[in-house]
């Protein structure tokens, strides 16, 4: 698993002529140790608890420029966009109910086959995403099934 480097980006953003502000190393941080794909505004939130201060172009900015890099990949199957430090080639479930965002490894999964492709392209990568309910969720009604009057029945 290829995850965000502090010391690679580090180096990265001196060799770029960029400051390694405390925001910045917070927001970096962060991401290493979070194995949740998180939002922008989840991350503000956790690197505001260290750094008040910390604004939300801030974030948006160093985002941009670690995706930019390839040091981290937007996760688009969930609204809003999460991020994802672990940019080794892997799958992803997606839970309806809570809309936790989960890796899940290429070994897990048998690959499809792309011979029925239309024009039989050349595929070079994919990804799966696999989508329904994690066990915390499964045991609660689905988003728009109410309960109410089920007594009655």
């Amino acid at each position: 698993m290829e995850r965000l480097d502090l010391k690679r980006v580090e180096s990265m953003v001196l060799a770029q002529g960029l400051k390694m502000t405390p925001q910045r190393r917070a927001i970096i941080e962060y991401l290493q140790k979070c194995d949740t794909h998180p939002t922008a505004e989840e991350i503000l939130q956790a690197v505001n608890l260290q750094f008040p201060m910390t604004s939300r172009p801030t974030v948006y900015n160093t985002l941009n420029w670690l995706k930019g890099e390839g040091l981290i990949r937007e996760v688009l199957e969930s609204n809003p966009v999460r991020f994802d430090p672990n940019t080794s080639p892997h799958h992803h479930f997606v839970c309806e109910g809570c809309a936790r965002v989960t890796d899940v490894s290429p070994l897990d999964i048998d690959p499809p086959s792309f011979a029925s492709l239309p024009g039989r392209p050349r595929v070079e990568s994919y990804e799966i995403t696999i989508r329904g309910r994690c066990t915390a969720c499964e045991s609660r009604p689905a988003r728009g099934v109410s309960n109410v009057g089920a007594e009655w029945r």
